[in-house]
């Protein structure tokens, strides 16, 4: 290797060569701070250098001189007659760059060292006190459409991940602007204090509206979420995009801002409720209400300042904030009772409550009229539960005045023909116990009145235009009216009393037990527990079952109600002994569970099937676990179907479960995973039908959830109500439920996450076509023979009849000692009432809107398949349910209310109120006699308008030959329900007549 190396020439350099080259060589660095230090110390004295500086691409410290001469906090001196928050050309200059440049360069470090350097907290801080003006809040919008434009234009090329990542920054900067609570506050402290015109600030504060009450934040950013959520870190930044989280931060800021003005300034108090009143049209208004009425009312005493704001808004934004604040108080703190059932809600709870109620109204005759009106209507105001409407009367017992004219409207109303007649039934029970509870009260303050009540003509002329009503559901309240007032005013024994069963029931007993109620309004300071009571029927195991003393606890608080008896092992010596003969096999060489080279991935803990229903519920929850989640879908039907009846397990924890089964999203490849969704919905209501059946029925109209989530909904009750009459195996059988292997061959299906968004019919659909065509195939049958010949030449072999005919009453036998007790009360109470009821709440609640909004519950699809979950359950009950007078009428309401509306021009939607009103028209003629002159007579004016409606459907539908064209099957329907009708009558004019009665001369 020395032979390879030879030296070639030797240089030694001097001191001075090296010193001249090292200064060389630092000069460039020398350089470079020199320049820094003279820019940062060069006197910034106008806008025009500052905007130089922020295009120049500033470092850090550059950056925090030139905010802090822009910062309108800093103490340093600032320029002459400039100011950041106020618009103009150079403010509008400056703010550009700062959008543009700066923080697309700088935010996203700046933000990330917040946390740690207090110089970078600093600049951010800084930098968002330059951003917090109107000024500054239309420019960070108008750059964020921009680049929501970018991005849709240049979806498919590589530059959208720039502009995608760009919005996600100016998105972050908003959301940080936004954050304090105090936001909207310093916003208008600022427009006070920088214009002196009151005209520009008029005009300052209405753009800000524009941008903060009027949803354009709130769109933007909705819009820029969308098209960013697929990168990281935007689920922090979303509450910015979801309306009610952005709600909540709008009630947050109006609650600070009211709390902080003062009380004798006119013109605060009114931009004030502008801002009120703009906010309530974002169309999040119980989100938004709720933090107002709590943070004033609840969590501090700010009496004043609540009542000042409400004051100052129109009366009509007024009853909106009341009615929310009624919707936010029955669902955090009061549960759906059904009449007759001994549930009550805390008495504590509803004394404050009360409170609520009494402070919300206090000295305001004009709201406390309104609050009369919904009452004595029994509907309007989203007072839907009878412990609100406990609430508010006990707020105004003290005040005989309001009590005397609430008990006589309320008799009036009732008494009404055309409120007996049209008005739905929830309503005239509502309106009955707003009656049964007042004269309680009065009793109790003023026996006299109630005296002069009973003796008025209103009240005669109530309890006897409810005795001649057709409907027996009005009757029945007319005679609750009757001997409850009677029993008051009356000596013992001599009051009013009908002798009839009903009125002997648990539900008579209720209404009558209201006369005994008197509920006390609380304190003010009572109000606070509203802030952590929780309805009785949603707590949560733990709340419910007292802990008992020496048993421990599991770490995620499931309470398992079964005893848990240990298993030990017996020892055997002779079994030892003859064990030790047999030879143990040989482990194999090759495990087939560890495919994966890393033996780290190999998942030997497999997991168990679920035993108890609180485990279920974990298991549930348990999203990130796939494995263990898709074990708890698969096996959920069969553990509440073993629940049902055993212990008290599901019945503690059977609406927390039915709130997780309702919400489940798939998050695999689960074969038949909305199947088995769906026979577990089935199996928590046939678990306790009536309670669950209104709960459901609740939870469809009242809960947030999607258009799939409703139609599910419908289907379990509408399968649930078949399995209840005995017909859960035939239809598991017909629609392939999971429980049976399916025999279709795999490549013509389609997979089950894409079956579930592709499917055309849903179950529901088909069985109500199947009930139809049952219902026609008579009538097809008899026009086939008068063809064919008389029925003497058609021969049928007598054994095949023997057989067809054992095998039905096998089916009925069996299909009878599945049916559940109490049937026709559980399918009618249960299913039918509550969803027809709420439906027509419903519908008053959106035609009573001034403002034309989206109604969920008009889509065609999800109305369609409510029409067909109502026939399912109404031919379910059968034509002998003592219920079919009641039923037949509430359904002929049903029809009368959407045949004449533009959305049943739908051939879907068409051809579903056909079948129901087929549906109904076969009930009442297989009930016999009686029930088909109950058609012709009580319910005549409804069956002629409808029959009238069905032939001009007949007439504009055109004939088609394509037996698959929904406009054939409305045709069909439309004919058929006209010859049915038409049979109706004559036989009814026959007998008139005495036509085939038998008579012989």
């Amino acid at each position: 290797m020395d032979r390879l190396l030879t030296v070639v020439k030797t240089v030694t350099p001097d001191r001075e060569t090296l010193i001249s080259a090292a200064a060389e060589s630092s000069s460039p660095v020398v350089t470079t701070k020199k320049r820094i230090v003279s820019e940062l110390d060069r006197d910034v004295s106008s806008p025009q250098d500052i905007l130089a500086l922020l295009k120049s691409k500033p470092d850090q410290d550059q950056l925090a001189h030139a905010l802090a001469v822009l910062d309108p906090s800093s103490k340093i001196a600032t320029l002459n007659d400039f100011d950041i928050r106020v618009p103009g050309p150079e403010t509008a200059q400056i703010l550009n760059v700062l959008v543009t440049v700066t923080l697309p360069d700088h935010w996203d470090a700046v933000h990330a060292e917040s946390r740690r350097s207090k110089s970078s907290s600093k600049l951010r801080a800084a930098l968002l006190r330059c951003l917090s003006s109107v000024a500054g809040i239309s420019c960070l919008l108008a750059q964020l459409r921009s680049l929501i434009t970018a991005c849709r234009s240049s979806a498919q090329e590589a530059s959208a991940s720039g502009y995608q990542l760009q919005a996600r920054g100016i998105l972050s900067v908003t959301c940080a602007l936004l954050e304090p609570n105090d936001l909207m506050y310093r916003l208008y402290t600022d427009i006070e204090g920088l214009y002196r015109n009151s005209a520009r600030k008029q005009a300052a504060w209405r753009e800000l509206l524009s941008h903060v009450a009027a949803s354009r934040i709130l769109s933007t950013a909705a819009e820029a979420i969308s098209l960013i959520k697929d990168l990281d870190g935007v689920s922090s930044l979303s509450w910015v995009g979801e309306g009610p989280k952005y709600a909540s931060w709008l009630g947050t800021n109006i609650c600070h801002m009211a709390s902080k003005l003062p009380l004798d300034n006119e013109e605060t108090w009114k931009a004030m409720a502008t801002l009120t009143g703009r906010s309530l049209s974002l169309g999040y208004t119980d989100h938004m209400v709720r933090e107002i009425y709590l943070g004033l009312l609840v969590n501090e005493v700010n009496y004043q300042h609540y009542y000042t704001l409400f004051d100052h808004l129109r009366p009509n934004e007024q009853f909106a904030i009341i009615e929310a604040i009624f919707r936010d108080i029955e669902k955090k703190h009061f549960s759906s009772i059904i009449p007759g059932e001994t549930q009550s809600v805390s008495q504590e709870v509803l004394s404050a409550a009360a409170a609520l109620c009494s402070l919300v109204t206090k000295d305001r005759p004009q709201v406390q009229a309104q609050i009369i009106d919904w009452l004595s209507k029994g509907q309007g105001g989203s007072i839907h539960t009878i412990e609100l409407r406990r609430a508010l009367l006990s707020s105004f017992a003290h005040t005989t005045d309001l009590m005397v004219s609430l008990v006589t409207k309320s008799l009036d109303q009732s008494g009404d023909k055309l409120y007996i007649q049209h008005a739905p039934i929830r309503c005239q029970e509502a309106n009955t116990q707003v009656i049964l509870l007042t004269c309680g009260y009065l009793q109790q303050t003023d026996p006299l009145v109630v005296m002069r009540v009973g003796r008025s003509g209103i009240f005669l002329n109530t309890v006897s235009n409810r005795l001649a009503a057709s409907s027996g559901r009005a009757r029945f309240l007319g005679m609750l009216i009757g001997t409850a007032i009677s029993q008051l005013i009356e000596p013992a024994g001599k009051g009013m009393k009908f002798d009839l069963e009903e009125m002997e029931g648990d539900e008579a007993k209720w209404y009558l037990s209201l006369l005994n109620l008197q509920d006390n309004a609380g304190s003010p300071e009572s109000i606070k527990i509203l802030k952590g009571s929780t309805p009785s029927t949603q707590r949560t195991p733990s709340q419910r079952v007292p802990a008992i003393k020496g048993v421990g606890t599991s770490k995620k608080g499931n309470t398992r109600t079964a005893k848990i008896v240990a298993i030990e092992e017996i020892e055997d010596s002779e079994e030892e002994s003859e064990d030790d003969d047999l030879v143990p096999y040989e482990k194999p060489d090759e495990d087939f569970s560890d495919d994966d080279e890393d033996p780290t991935l190999v998942q030997r803990n497999k997991p168990t099937a679920p035993v108890y229903i609180g485990d279920l519920i974990t298991y549930l929850r348990d999203t990130e676990n796939v494995e263990r989640f898709e074990l708890a879908v698969s096996t959920a039907p069969s553990l509440i179907r073993r629940k049902t009846g055993f212990g008290t397990e599901l019945a503690e924890n059977i609406e927390e479960l039915a709130l997780m089964v309702v919400s489940l999203q798939e998050q695999g490849k689960l074969p038949k995973f909305h199947e088995y969704q769906l026979q577990s919905m089935i199996a928590l209501i046939v678990s306790q039908p009536l309670k669950m059946g209104h709960w459901f029925a609740a939870l469809f109209f009242d809960g947030d959830l999607s258009q799939p989530q409703r139609s599910t909904v419908l289907t379990a009750l509408g399968l649930s109500a078949r399995e209840l009459a005995g017909n859960g195996e035939a239809d598991a059988k017909t629609l392939r439920l999971p429980a049976l292997p399916d025999a279709s061959f795999p490549s013509k299906k389609l997979p089950s996450s894409l079956e579930a968004f592709y499917s055309t019919e849903s179950p529901i659909a088909g069985l109500t076509r199947s009930l139809a065509q049952a219902s026609l195939e008579p009538l097809a049958a008899h026009a086939e023979d008068s063809l064919s010949g008389p029925n003497a030449l058609k021969v049928r072999t007598f054994s095949s009849r023997m057989e067809v005919e054992k095998r039905r009453q096998q089916r009925e036998a069996q299909r009878q000692k599945s049916t559940v007790k109490d049937l026709y009360k559980v399918l009618a109470q249960g299913f039918f009432y509550p969803l027809k009821g709420r439906f027509e709440m419903m519908m008053m609640q959106f035609g009573s809107s001034t403002a034309p909004s989206y109604n969920p519950f008009y889509v065609p699809h999800l109305l369609c398949l409510f029409i067909q979950t109502l026939t399912l359950v109404l031919s379910t009950m059968g034509p002998h349910t003592p219920y079919l007078p009641n039923l037949t009428g509430e359904t002929l309401s049903f029809l009368l209310s959407l045949h004449g509306r533009p959305l049943a021009e739908d051939p879907s939607i068409l051809s579903a109120l056909l079948s129901l009103f087929l549906a109904v028209v076969d009930l009442n003629v297989a009930s016999g006699t009686t029930g088909e002159e109950r058609l012709v007579t009580e319910f005549a004016t409804q069956v002629v308008e409808l029959r009238d409606w069905v032939g001009e459907v007949f007439d504009r539908t055109p004939a088609v030959q394509d037996t698959s064209d929904p406009r054939e099957q409305v045709r069909t329907l439309a004919a058929g329900v006209m010859v049915k009708l038409g049979e109706v009558m004559e036989r009814y004019q026959g007998r008139l007549m005495g036509v085939n009665s038998g008579f012989r001369y």
